[in-house]
């Protein structure tokens, strides 16, 4: 069973470096061109269903992966899979959260991470011995990899808008290996060059 694990692509708060978390962000321009590269690079991979988080930029990207599959696979809208909440630092720049006087009223990493492991769980459950794609969030992908490789904070890994990593589950071993990590070889190469610009958050 292959899983990938694909990060939505480009929003203007990207670009701006603000936490978006639950905040219902669409993709700009950019994100879109990101997403249909991203369908281009799986458009020949047998993928089962595409799950992904029922934010927009989330969906939106998923959608631009399914319109050039045939068949088309199964698709699922999960709340669960939404990024961490981060309460009354949405909208608001990254270093905020570095501050020795913050004052964060969001979803802490404990309760994030159990809810990510939580989900993950149910999704492999449900489509197991389906190739599955999970269009989904930034701290999300992270959290995923995290709780495969038996990490313990998922914030010692950095992912890049409009990345793929791949994963590879033995379902007789029951054990996970990572084939493929934060890649963005799909997106033109002035985009690579400036993928870092986007990962300084938490």
């Amino acid at each position: 069973m292959y899983i990938y694990l694909v990060r939505h692509g480009e929003t203007d708060w990207n670009t701006k470096l603000l936490f978006q978390g639950h905040t219902d962000i669409p993709l700009n321009k950019n994100g879109i061109k990101q997403a249909k590269c991203i369908a281009k690079e799986l458009r020949h991979t047998s993928i089962g269903a595409v799950i992904s988080s029922d934010l927009r930029r989330a969906v939106r990207t998923a959608e631009e992966i399914v319109n050039v599959m045939d068949p088309k696979p199964e698709t699922e809208k999960i709340s669960g899979l939404r990024e961490r909440n981060y309460g009354n630092f949405e909208g608001k720049k990254y270093e905020l959260y570095h501050s020795s006087d913050k004052n964060f009223s969001g979803e802490n990493d404990r309760k994030f991470s159990a809810r990510i492991n939580s989900v993950f769980r149910d999704v492999m459950k449900k489509y197991r011995g389906k190739n599955i794609v999970i269009v989904t969030h930034g701290g999300v992908v992270r959290q995923i990899i995290s709780y495969i490789l038996g990490l313990k904070k998922y914030t010692a890994l950095r992912v890049y808008n409009a990345s793929i990593s791949e994963i590879f589950y033995d379902e007789k071993k029951c054990v996970f290996f990572l084939l493929g990590f934060n890649s963005i070889a799909h997106l033109p190469v002035k985009q690579r060059n400036t993928a870092g610009y986007h990962i300084k958050g938490v």
